[in-house]
């Protein structure tokens, strides 16, 4: 019975927000993991290119085919999968909770990644 009480209470926290969003009329998007792997290619190479760009600079930025496979094949980093199970974090949330330290922690993590 505590086994069944204990499973039930862990249910109803992960899904209770969630099923409280779609009485209230929410939907929950999320992002493929297609689409995350081909925003941190594309970030990587805004920020090489930004980092090689003069001040002054006038001309567009080029941007070429990224050669590096980690982000293109294998598994997602361990942070992102931590950020999915955590909506809140998000700052387009209204009720977004963005100083929690595993929040903060994660970040790092993936900024390191990257």
């Amino acid at each position: 019975a505590g086994a069944i009480a204990g499973g039930a209470l862990q249910t109803a926290r992960s899904y209770g927000s969630r099923l409280m969003g779609k009485i209230k009329g929410q939907r929950e998007l999320t992002v493929d993991d297609s689409v995350l792997r081909l925003l941190a290619l594309r970030q990587r190479q805004l920020v090489l290119a930004l980092n090689q760009r003069g001040h002054a600079a006038m001309d567009s930025i080029q941007v070429a085919t990224p050669q590096d496979k980690t982000w293109r094949e294998g598994k997602l980093p361990e942070a992102l999968t931590k950020a999915r199970a955590h909506p809140q974090w998000s700052s387009l949330n209204p009720q977004a909770k963005l100083n929690q330290a595993d929040r903060q922690e994660q970040i790092e993590v993936l900024a390191g990644q990257l």
